[in-house]
Protein backbone atom coordinates (compact mmCIF):
# COMPACT_ATOMS: atom_id res chain seq x y z
CA UNK A 1 0.00 0.00 0.00
CA UNK A 2 1.18 3.88 0.63
CA UNK A 3 2.16 5.39 3.39
CA UNK A 4 4.44 8.94 3.78
CA UNK A 5 6.74 7.14 6.09
CA UNK A 6 8.09 3.40 6.04
CA UNK A 7 7.04 2.60 9.94
CA UNK A 8 8.97 0.63 12.38
CA UNK A 9 6.52 -1.37 13.35
CA UNK A 10 5.73 -2.68 9.60
CA UNK A 11 9.31 -3.19 9.36
CA UNK A 12 9.62 -5.37 12.63
CA UNK A 13 6.95 -7.57 11.44
CA UNK A 14 8.25 -7.75 8.23
CA UNK A 15 11.61 -8.95 9.92
CA UNK A 16 9.60 -11.70 10.96
CA UNK A 17 8.93 -13.30 7.79
CA UNK A 18 11.10 -12.68 5.94
CA UNK A 19 14.19 -13.55 8.35
CA UNK A 20 14.03 -17.35 7.07
CA UNK A 21 13.37 -15.97 2.88
CA UNK A 22 16.54 -13.60 3.52
CA UNK A 23 18.60 -16.85 3.00
CA UNK A 24 17.23 -18.01 0.00
CA UNK A 25 15.87 -14.67 -1.32
CA UNK A 26 17.88 -11.64 -0.91
CA UNK A 27 16.93 -8.38 -1.17
CA UNK A 28 17.23 -8.57 -5.05
CA UNK A 29 15.24 -11.42 -5.45
CA UNK A 30 12.92 -9.45 -2.82
CA UNK A 31 12.40 -6.64 -4.60
CA UNK A 32 11.85 -8.53 -8.04
CA UNK A 33 9.02 -10.02 -6.51
CA UNK A 34 7.58 -6.58 -4.94
CA UNK A 35 7.90 -4.81 -8.35
CA UNK A 36 5.97 -7.90 -9.98
CA UNK A 37 3.18 -7.73 -7.14
CA UNK A 38 3.19 -3.94 -7.97
CA UNK A 39 2.79 -4.37 -11.73
CA UNK A 40 -0.12 -6.18 -11.23
CA UNK A 41 -1.59 -3.22 -9.69
CA UNK A 42 -0.92 -0.97 -13.39
CA UNK A 43 -3.60 -0.12 -15.25
CA UNK A 44 -1.08 -0.25 -18.43
CA UNK A 45 2.22 -1.65 -18.40
CA UNK A 46 3.69 0.73 -21.70
CA UNK A 47 2.99 3.79 -19.65
CA UNK A 48 2.42 5.37 -23.14
CA UNK A 49 0.09 8.05 -21.77
CA UNK A 50 3.15 9.79 -19.50
CA UNK A 51 5.49 10.38 -22.78
CA UNK A 52 6.07 14.49 -22.94
CA UNK A 53 4.65 15.90 -26.18
CA UNK A 54 7.91 17.08 -28.26
CA UNK A 55 6.47 20.83 -28.23
CA UNK A 56 6.65 20.93 -24.12
CA UNK A 57 9.30 23.85 -23.51
CA UNK A 58 10.51 25.14 -19.87
CA UNK A 59 9.67 28.60 -20.91
CA UNK A 60 5.23 27.70 -21.09
CA UNK A 61 3.41 29.25 -18.11
CA UNK A 62 2.60 26.67 -15.31
CA UNK A 63 -0.84 25.26 -15.54
CA UNK A 64 -0.23 24.81 -19.63
CA UNK A 65 -2.31 21.73 -20.43
CA UNK A 66 -0.82 19.82 -22.75
CA UNK A 67 -2.62 16.66 -23.29
CA UNK A 68 -5.97 14.90 -22.36
CA UNK A 69 -7.10 11.70 -22.00
CA UNK A 70 -11.07 12.76 -22.05
CA UNK A 71 -12.33 9.61 -21.13
CA UNK A 72 -9.47 6.60 -19.74
CA UNK A 73 -10.00 3.30 -20.81
CA UNK A 74 -11.89 1.96 -17.67
CA UNK A 75 -11.98 -1.43 -18.16
CA UNK A 76 -8.11 -1.44 -17.01
CA UNK A 77 -9.46 0.14 -13.78
CA UNK A 78 -11.44 -0.73 -10.62
CA UNK A 79 -13.17 2.36 -10.89
CA UNK A 80 -16.60 1.75 -9.26
CA UNK A 81 -19.28 1.68 -11.80
CA UNK A 82 -21.20 5.33 -12.94
CA UNK A 83 -17.94 7.39 -12.13
CA UNK A 84 -15.76 8.20 -15.14
CA UNK A 85 -11.86 8.61 -15.39
CA UNK A 86 -9.85 11.31 -17.50
CA UNK A 87 -6.02 12.10 -17.40
CA UNK A 88 -4.30 14.97 -18.00
CA UNK A 89 -0.73 16.38 -18.70
CA UNK A 90 0.20 20.09 -17.53
CA UNK A 91 3.30 22.17 -16.68
CA UNK A 92 4.10 23.14 -13.24
CA UNK A 93 7.22 24.61 -11.49
CA UNK A 94 9.87 22.44 -9.24
CA UNK A 95 11.43 23.37 -5.94
CA UNK A 96 13.85 25.57 -8.09
CA UNK A 97 10.83 27.14 -9.82
CA UNK A 98 11.94 25.41 -13.45
CA UNK A 99 9.06 24.59 -15.66
CA UNK A 100 8.53 20.99 -15.74
CA UNK A 101 5.47 18.77 -16.96
CA UNK A 102 3.81 16.15 -14.60
CA UNK A 103 0.57 14.31 -15.06
CA UNK A 104 -2.59 13.86 -13.07
CA UNK A 105 -6.25 12.28 -13.45
CA UNK A 106 -10.25 13.62 -12.96
CA UNK A 107 -12.48 11.51 -11.38
CA UNK A 108 -15.93 12.19 -12.36
CA UNK A 109 -19.06 11.50 -10.39
CA UNK A 110 -22.71 10.19 -12.41
CA UNK A 111 -24.41 12.84 -10.81
CA UNK A 112 -22.81 16.06 -9.78
CA UNK A 113 -23.70 18.03 -6.70
CA UNK A 114 -25.14 21.57 -7.72
CA UNK A 115 -27.50 22.23 -10.68
CA UNK A 116 -27.39 20.98 -14.21
CA UNK A 117 -27.87 24.28 -15.08
CA UNK A 118 -25.31 25.68 -12.84
CA UNK A 119 -23.38 28.76 -14.81
CA UNK A 120 -20.37 27.94 -11.81
CA UNK A 121 -19.57 24.96 -12.97
CA UNK A 122 -19.83 21.95 -10.29
CA UNK A 123 -18.20 21.51 -7.07
CA UNK A 124 -14.43 20.21 -7.05
CA UNK A 125 -11.84 18.55 -4.79
CA UNK A 126 -8.44 19.14 -5.18
CA UNK A 127 -7.01 15.53 -3.96
CA UNK A 128 -3.43 15.30 -2.89
CA UNK A 129 -2.06 11.82 -2.40
CA UNK A 130 0.15 10.49 0.05
CA UNK A 131 3.10 8.31 -0.83
CA UNK A 132 3.01 5.88 -3.30
CA UNK A 133 6.75 6.05 -4.42
CA UNK A 134 9.60 7.72 -5.71
CA UNK A 135 9.77 6.75 -9.52
CA UNK A 136 7.80 6.85 -12.50
CA UNK A 137 5.60 4.01 -12.18
CA UNK A 138 4.21 4.80 -8.85
CA UNK A 139 1.77 7.20 -10.76
CA UNK A 140 -1.90 6.84 -8.95
CA UNK A 141 -3.38 7.78 -12.18
CA UNK A 142 -1.90 4.46 -13.44
CA UNK A 143 -3.29 2.37 -10.48
CA UNK A 144 -6.35 0.47 -11.21
CA UNK A 145 -7.77 1.85 -7.94
CA UNK A 146 -6.46 5.18 -8.07
CA UNK A 147 -4.37 3.93 -5.16
CA UNK A 148 -6.85 5.54 -1.86
CA UNK A 149 -9.82 3.87 -3.80
CA UNK A 150 -12.86 3.95 -1.38
CA UNK A 151 -11.01 5.17 1.24
CA UNK A 152 -11.05 8.77 -0.64
CA UNK A 153 -11.24 9.75 -4.05
CA UNK A 154 -14.03 7.52 -4.55
CA UNK A 155 -16.17 8.16 -2.17
CA UNK A 156 -15.44 12.43 -3.12
CA UNK A 157 -17.11 11.24 -6.29
CA UNK A 158 -19.66 9.14 -5.32
CA UNK A 159 -20.85 11.40 -3.31
CA UNK A 160 -21.17 14.16 -6.37
CA UNK A 161 -17.77 16.19 -6.26
CA UNK A 162 -15.20 16.33 -9.29
CA UNK A 163 -12.17 15.02 -7.88
CA UNK A 164 -8.81 16.73 -9.57
CA UNK A 165 -5.64 14.71 -8.25
CA UNK A 166 -2.19 15.88 -9.41
CA UNK A 167 0.54 12.37 -9.56
CA UNK A 168 3.03 14.79 -8.13
CA UNK A 169 6.29 15.55 -10.35
CA UNK A 170 8.42 12.56 -11.21
CA UNK A 171 5.48 10.11 -11.16
CA UNK A 172 4.53 9.01 -14.22
CA UNK A 173 5.74 12.02 -16.29
CA UNK A 174 9.84 11.61 -15.93
CA UNK A 175 11.69 12.25 -18.76
CA UNK A 176 11.94 15.36 -21.23
CA UNK A 177 11.26 14.80 -24.86
CA UNK A 178 15.66 15.82 -24.65
CA UNK A 179 15.93 12.65 -22.62
CA UNK A 180 16.80 14.26 -19.52
CA UNK A 181 15.18 13.24 -15.87
CA UNK A 182 12.37 14.26 -13.66
CA UNK A 183 13.21 13.07 -10.07
CA UNK A 184 10.22 12.84 -7.30
CA UNK A 185 11.02 15.16 -4.46
CA UNK A 186 9.14 12.97 -1.45
CA UNK A 187 7.39 15.03 0.59
CA UNK A 188 8.38 18.10 -0.40
CA UNK A 189 5.11 20.20 0.29
CA UNK A 190 5.95 23.56 -1.24
CA UNK A 191 7.12 21.24 -4.99
CA UNK A 192 3.79 19.11 -4.14
CA UNK A 193 1.89 22.24 -3.70
CA UNK A 194 2.63 23.77 -7.47
CA UNK A 195 1.92 20.48 -8.81
CA UNK A 196 -1.80 20.75 -7.10
CA UNK A 197 -2.53 24.27 -7.50
CA UNK A 198 -1.36 23.75 -11.51
CA UNK A 199 -3.68 20.60 -11.91
CA UNK A 200 -6.80 22.85 -10.56
CA UNK A 201 -5.48 25.21 -13.15
CA UNK A 202 -5.08 22.91 -16.40
CA UNK A 203 -8.31 20.91 -15.34
CA UNK A 204 -10.05 23.93 -15.91
CA UNK A 205 -8.70 24.51 -19.30
CA UNK A 206 -9.03 20.68 -20.34
CA UNK A 207 -12.93 20.74 -19.24
CA UNK A 208 -14.15 24.35 -19.26
CA UNK A 209 -17.65 23.14 -19.63
CA UNK A 210 -17.84 21.68 -16.35
CA UNK A 211 -15.33 23.21 -14.31
CA UNK A 212 -15.29 27.17 -14.23
CA UNK A 213 -12.93 29.71 -13.41
CA UNK A 214 -14.90 30.92 -10.01
CA UNK A 215 -16.35 27.58 -9.39
CA UNK A 216 -16.45 26.52 -5.51
CA UNK A 217 -13.55 24.30 -5.14
CA UNK A 218 -11.91 22.69 -1.64
CA UNK A 219 -8.30 21.13 -1.24
CA UNK A 220 -7.78 17.85 0.70
CA UNK A 221 -4.87 15.49 1.19
CA UNK A 222 -3.39 12.68 3.57
CA UNK A 223 -0.09 12.09 5.10
CA UNK A 224 2.73 13.29 1.98
CA UNK A 225 -0.67 14.84 0.55
CA UNK A 226 -1.85 16.46 3.84
CA UNK A 227 1.90 18.08 3.92
CA UNK A 228 0.91 18.76 0.50
CA UNK A 229 -2.38 20.69 0.92
CA UNK A 230 -1.15 22.72 3.94
CA UNK A 231 1.72 23.77 1.56
CA UNK A 232 -0.65 25.01 -0.86
CA UNK A 233 -3.12 26.32 1.37
CA UNK A 234 0.49 28.74 2.24
CA UNK A 235 1.17 29.15 -1.54
CA UNK A 236 -2.46 30.71 -1.98
CA UNK A 237 -2.01 33.73 0.09
CA UNK A 238 0.28 35.15 -2.37
CA UNK A 239 -1.13 33.12 -5.63
CA UNK A 240 -4.66 32.44 -5.03
CA UNK A 241 -6.96 30.89 -6.90
CA UNK A 242 -10.67 31.65 -7.55
CA UNK A 243 -12.95 29.89 -6.13
CA UNK A 244 -10.71 28.31 -3.45
CA UNK A 245 -13.30 27.05 -0.26
CA UNK A 246 -10.94 25.63 1.97
CA UNK A 247 -8.29 22.92 2.85
CA UNK A 248 -8.51 19.47 4.99
CA UNK A 249 -5.90 17.98 6.38
CA UNK A 250 -5.52 13.80 7.90
CA UNK A 251 -2.43 13.10 9.40
CA UNK A 252 -0.23 16.10 8.04
CA UNK A 253 3.58 16.23 8.31
CA UNK A 254 5.37 19.33 8.35
CA UNK A 255 9.02 18.95 7.39
CA UNK A 256 10.49 15.83 7.34
CA UNK A 257 14.19 16.85 7.94
CA UNK A 258 13.12 18.51 11.09
CA UNK A 259 11.38 15.29 12.02
CA UNK A 260 13.92 12.91 11.97
CA UNK A 261 16.32 15.91 13.43
CA UNK A 262 13.80 14.97 16.91
CA UNK A 263 13.76 11.37 15.99
CA UNK A 264 17.89 11.43 16.77
CA UNK A 265 17.36 12.99 19.62
CA UNK A 266 15.23 10.03 21.09
CA UNK A 267 16.09 7.58 19.21
CA UNK A 268 14.48 4.22 20.66
CA UNK A 269 11.20 5.76 20.74
CA UNK A 270 8.60 4.02 18.71
CA UNK A 271 7.66 6.94 17.04
CA UNK A 272 11.05 7.92 16.06
CA UNK A 273 12.17 4.19 15.11
CA UNK A 274 9.16 4.96 12.39
CA UNK A 275 10.50 8.08 11.23
CA UNK A 276 14.30 6.80 11.37
CA UNK A 277 13.08 3.76 8.93
CA UNK A 278 12.41 6.51 6.46
CA UNK A 279 15.83 7.95 5.75
CA UNK A 280 16.34 6.71 2.30
CA UNK A 281 13.54 8.24 0.97
CA UNK A 282 14.59 11.71 2.58
CA UNK A 283 17.73 11.51 1.14
CA UNK A 284 16.93 10.60 -2.06
CA UNK A 285 14.52 13.57 -2.35
CA UNK A 286 17.45 15.78 -1.18
CA UNK A 287 18.95 14.30 -4.51
CA UNK A 288 16.30 14.93 -6.21
CA UNK A 289 16.58 18.34 -5.79
CA UNK A 290 20.36 19.35 -5.88
CA UNK A 291 21.61 16.39 -8.03
CA UNK A 292 25.04 16.96 -6.66
CA UNK A 293 24.41 15.68 -3.06
CA UNK A 294 24.16 12.04 -4.79
CA UNK A 295 22.83 10.36 -1.82
CA UNK A 296 25.59 11.33 0.40
CA UNK A 297 24.14 10.38 3.21
CA UNK A 298 22.82 6.59 2.67
CA UNK A 299 25.31 4.23 4.17
CA UNK A 300 26.74 1.94 1.74
CA UNK A 301 24.25 -0.72 2.05
CA UNK A 302 21.11 1.20 1.74
CA UNK A 303 22.52 3.04 -1.49
CA UNK A 304 23.15 -0.10 -3.06
CA UNK A 305 19.59 -1.38 -2.24
CA UNK A 306 18.69 1.90 -3.60
CA UNK A 307 20.28 2.79 -6.05
CA UNK A 308 21.00 -0.57 -7.53
CA UNK A 309 18.06 -2.71 -6.85
CA UNK A 310 14.79 -0.18 -5.74
CA UNK A 311 15.82 2.47 -8.57
CA UNK A 312 15.91 0.28 -11.47
CA UNK A 313 12.81 -2.12 -10.71
CA UNK A 314 10.96 1.63 -10.36
CA UNK A 315 10.07 0.17 -7.44
CA UNK A 316 7.11 1.91 -5.75
CA UNK A 317 6.28 1.74 -2.01
CA UNK A 318 5.08 -2.06 -1.58
CA UNK A 319 8.72 -2.96 -3.37
CA UNK A 320 10.75 -0.04 -1.42
CA UNK A 321 9.36 -1.92 2.28
CA UNK A 322 10.17 -5.40 1.31
CA UNK A 323 13.48 -4.31 0.04
CA UNK A 324 14.55 -2.86 2.99
CA UNK A 325 12.67 -5.06 5.51
CA UNK A 326 15.94 -6.34 7.18
CA UNK A 327 17.72 -3.54 7.84
CA UNK A 328 17.77 -1.73 11.18
CA UNK A 329 17.17 2.49 11.12
CA UNK A 330 20.88 2.45 12.10
CA UNK A 331 22.17 0.99 8.90
CA UNK A 332 20.05 3.21 6.77
CA UNK A 333 22.20 6.67 7.19
CA UNK A 334 25.38 8.30 8.11
CA UNK A 335 25.81 9.72 11.27
CA UNK A 336 25.15 13.21 10.82
CA UNK A 337 24.04 13.42 7.52
CA UNK A 338 21.17 15.85 8.62
CA UNK A 339 24.25 18.56 9.51
CA UNK A 340 25.04 18.50 5.69
CA UNK A 341 24.40 22.21 4.07
CA UNK A 342 23.22 21.05 1.63
CA UNK A 343 20.31 18.92 3.66
CA UNK A 344 19.29 22.39 5.63
CA UNK A 345 19.51 24.13 2.86
CA UNK A 346 16.75 21.53 1.32
CA UNK A 347 15.22 21.61 4.81
CA UNK A 348 14.45 25.31 4.88
CA UNK A 349 12.87 24.95 0.88
CA UNK A 350 10.38 22.39 2.13
CA UNK A 351 9.14 23.74 5.51
CA UNK A 352 5.61 23.80 6.06
CA UNK A 353 3.21 25.31 9.10
CA UNK A 354 4.21 28.25 11.08
CA UNK A 355 3.51 30.55 8.06
CA UNK A 356 0.21 32.71 6.79
CA UNK A 357 -2.40 30.63 5.48
CA UNK A 358 -5.85 31.20 3.37
CA UNK A 359 -8.37 28.71 4.94
CA UNK A 360 -10.09 28.00 6.30
CA UNK A 361 -8.39 24.82 7.25
CA UNK A 362 -9.49 21.56 8.85
CA UNK A 363 -6.75 18.98 10.51
CA UNK A 364 -7.22 15.38 11.80
CA UNK A 365 -4.99 13.87 13.46
CA UNK A 366 -4.34 10.38 15.70
CA UNK A 367 -2.97 9.62 18.68
CA UNK A 368 -1.41 6.39 17.63
CA UNK A 369 0.23 7.45 15.02
CA UNK A 370 3.89 6.57 14.84
CA UNK A 371 4.05 8.32 10.78
CA UNK A 372 2.66 11.56 12.00
CA UNK A 373 3.15 11.87 15.77
CA UNK A 374 1.00 13.62 17.29
CA UNK A 375 3.13 15.68 19.17
CA UNK A 376 4.67 16.96 16.36
CA UNK A 377 1.17 18.04 14.83
CA UNK A 378 0.44 19.39 17.96
CA UNK A 379 3.64 21.47 18.21
CA UNK A 380 3.26 23.26 14.60
CA UNK A 381 -0.74 24.03 15.03
CA UNK A 382 -0.27 25.58 18.52
CA UNK A 383 2.49 27.72 17.06
CA UNK A 384 0.46 28.94 13.89
CA UNK A 385 -2.04 29.51 16.05
CA UNK A 386 -0.44 31.62 18.24
CA UNK A 387 0.75 33.50 15.05
CA UNK A 388 -2.79 34.10 14.31
CA UNK A 389 -3.84 35.19 17.28
CA UNK A 390 -0.58 37.87 17.78
CA UNK A 391 -0.99 38.98 14.07
CA UNK A 392 -5.06 39.03 14.06
CA UNK A 393 -4.70 36.77 10.88
CA UNK A 394 -8.30 36.60 9.67
CA UNK A 395 -8.25 32.74 9.43
CA UNK A 396 -10.04 29.99 10.76
CA UNK A 397 -7.98 26.57 11.77
CA UNK A 398 -9.79 23.28 13.74
CA UNK A 399 -8.13 20.55 14.40
CA UNK A 400 -9.39 17.35 15.79
CA UNK A 401 -7.58 14.52 17.66
CA UNK A 402 -8.79 11.11 17.42
CA UNK A 403 -8.09 8.80 20.40
CA UNK A 404 -6.34 5.76 19.87
CA UNK A 405 -6.20 6.03 15.43
CA UNK A 406 -2.51 5.31 13.58
CA UNK A 407 -2.05 6.58 10.17
CA UNK A 408 -4.47 5.04 8.19
CA UNK A 409 -6.97 4.05 10.39
CA UNK A 410 -7.48 8.19 11.20
CA UNK A 411 -8.80 8.56 7.61
CA UNK A 412 -11.65 6.41 8.58
CA UNK A 413 -12.35 7.64 12.03
CA UNK A 414 -12.64 10.97 10.67
CA UNK A 415 -14.68 10.26 7.41
CA UNK A 416 -17.93 11.60 9.02
CA UNK A 417 -16.35 14.93 10.56
CA UNK A 418 -14.16 15.55 7.09
CA UNK A 419 -16.70 14.63 4.77
CA UNK A 420 -19.64 16.57 6.01
CA UNK A 421 -16.87 19.64 5.88
CA UNK A 422 -16.12 19.47 2.36
CA UNK A 423 -19.90 19.06 2.15
CA UNK A 424 -20.78 22.12 4.20
CA UNK A 425 -17.79 24.07 2.64
CA UNK A 426 -19.18 23.68 -1.23
CA UNK A 427 -22.46 23.92 -0.34
CA UNK A 428 -23.47 27.37 -2.36
CA UNK A 429 -25.66 28.18 1.37
CA UNK A 430 -21.76 28.11 2.95
CA UNK A 431 -20.73 30.74 5.62
CA UNK A 432 -17.63 32.02 6.66
CA UNK A 433 -16.21 29.87 9.74
CA UNK A 434 -15.52 31.95 12.91
CA UNK A 435 -11.47 33.50 12.96
CA UNK A 436 -9.72 31.87 15.08
CA UNK A 437 -8.07 28.26 16.26
CA UNK A 438 -10.44 25.33 17.85
CA UNK A 439 -8.92 22.24 19.19
CA UNK A 440 -11.18 18.86 19.99
CA UNK A 441 -10.67 15.40 20.90
CA UNK A 442 -12.51 12.62 20.00
CA UNK A 443 -12.87 9.13 21.46
CA UNK A 444 -13.91 5.90 19.85
CA UNK A 445 -17.64 5.06 20.70
CA UNK A 446 -16.70 1.14 21.27
CA UNK A 447 -12.56 1.44 20.65
CA UNK A 448 -10.89 0.77 23.86
CA UNK A 449 -7.07 0.05 22.60
CA UNK A 450 -4.90 1.83 20.42
CA UNK A 451 -4.68 0.64 16.81
CA UNK A 452 -1.22 0.32 16.06
CA UNK A 453 -1.29 -1.19 12.80
CA UNK A 454 0.03 1.71 10.63
CA UNK A 455 -1.58 0.37 7.42
CA UNK A 456 -5.24 -0.64 6.79
CA UNK A 457 -6.45 -4.08 7.35
CA UNK A 458 -7.38 -4.43 4.06
CA UNK A 459 -6.52 -4.23 0.12
CA UNK A 460 -9.24 -3.32 -2.86
CA UNK A 461 -8.67 -5.76 -5.30
CA UNK A 462 -9.12 -6.70 -9.61
CA UNK A 463 -10.08 -9.46 -11.25
CA UNK A 464 -9.80 -10.13 -14.67
CA UNK A 465 -12.96 -10.35 -17.02
CA UNK A 466 -12.47 -14.69 -17.31
CA UNK A 467 -12.57 -14.62 -13.68
CA UNK A 468 -15.24 -11.97 -12.93
CA UNK A 469 -17.04 -14.57 -10.91
CA UNK A 470 -14.87 -13.32 -7.95
CA UNK A 471 -16.73 -10.50 -7.95
CA UNK A 472 -19.80 -12.50 -6.80
CA UNK A 473 -17.70 -12.54 -3.07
Amino acid sequence: MHLSYLLFATLAALRTSVAADTRECNATCRGQIASDWETEQHASTDFAFYNVPSNFSSSLAPGTLLQVERVTNQSLYSVPYGLTLSRIMYTTTDLNGTVIPTSGYVLWPYSPAGSQNSTEGYPMVAWAHGTSGSFKNCAPSNYRNLQYHFMVPFVLALQGNIVVAPDYAGLGVDTLPSGEHIAHPWAAGPAQANDLANAIIAARKAFPEYLKPSGSFVAMGHSQGAETAWGFAERLVKQPIEGYKGTALVAPPTNVIRHIELALESPTEPWALALLAGQPKIISSVTATYPAYNYSGLTPAAYERWVNILKPLSGCFPTDSYIFSDLKPGELAQDGWTKDETVQKYAAAIDIGRKRFKGPLFIAAGTADLAVPIHIVNSVVDDTCAMLKQENWDESLEMITYADMSHFSIIQASQLQWLQWVKDRLSPSCKPLRRGCVKKEMSGFLINQPIRQPFPNFLEGWVSPDEGWKYTL
